[in-house]
């Protein structure tokens, strides 16, 4: 299946909502003679993951200067084919079918959404402006893509938890994550108290 490629600094995830402008002619072209387009992160100039997401146009508008701008959402992982295609080329992919691995998948969405839970709280407690809001989705693959949407990653972070090749390995990552993240918070409510 050849789709029309989208590089970009920021990681798009499965079934997040994406508000993007094309600045590259080329793309804005490709991507608008479509339904939807594959997107890619890159973290530097030059060097691009071969693991992206499908992402299904919503609606696109033209901006000025040959530009587009596009509201789309995640679809299921992809693997590029060919190393050296650059925005707006077709690219061939192949979809990752998503593992589920060797937990119990129901157990860990549990775990994961007590510490999302937990994290949430101490993030209200801090100040911060929490973006956790309400539940996790009940299935568990879902779930694993919607908490690394919102918990505060950087792109290299999450691009690795896309990369993960089963449900298992990446509820258990996020699940570190989410406790180090507590952590952290916790820490520094605990200096703050200290320094009062």
């Amino acid at each position: 299946m050849a789709l029309p490629l989208v590089i970009r600094s920021r990681v798009l995830l499965p079934r997040q909502r994406l508000k993007l402008r094309v600045h590259d002619a080329s793309a804005a072209r490709s991507v608008a003679a479509g339904d939807s387009f594959v997107s890619v992160f890159s973290a530097r100039a030059g060097h691009r993951s071969d693991v992206g997401v499908e992402a299904r146009v919503l609606a696109h508008t033209s901006a000025s200067h040959d530009r587009l701008d596009v509201e789309a959402v995640g679809g299921r992982r992809v693997v590029v084919a060919g190393g050296t295609a650059g925005s707006g080329d077709l690219v061939e992919v192949e979809y990752l079918e998503e593992a589920p691995g060797s937990g119990d998948l129901e157990l860990l969405r549990e775990e994961l959404e007590r510490g999302w839970k937990r994290f949430a709280a101490a993030a209200t407690e801090s100040g911060e402006s929490a973006t956790i809001h309400g539940r996790l989705s009940a299935d568990p693959v879902i779930a694993s893509y919607q908490a690394a949407t919102l918990l505060p990653l950087l792109h290299p972070e999450r691009q690795e938890l896309l990369e993960i090749p089963t449900t298992t390995d990446r509820l258990e990552h996020l699940l570190k994550i989410v406790a180090g993240e507590t952590g952290i918070l916790r820490h520094l409510l605990g200096m703050g108290r200290m320094g009062a």
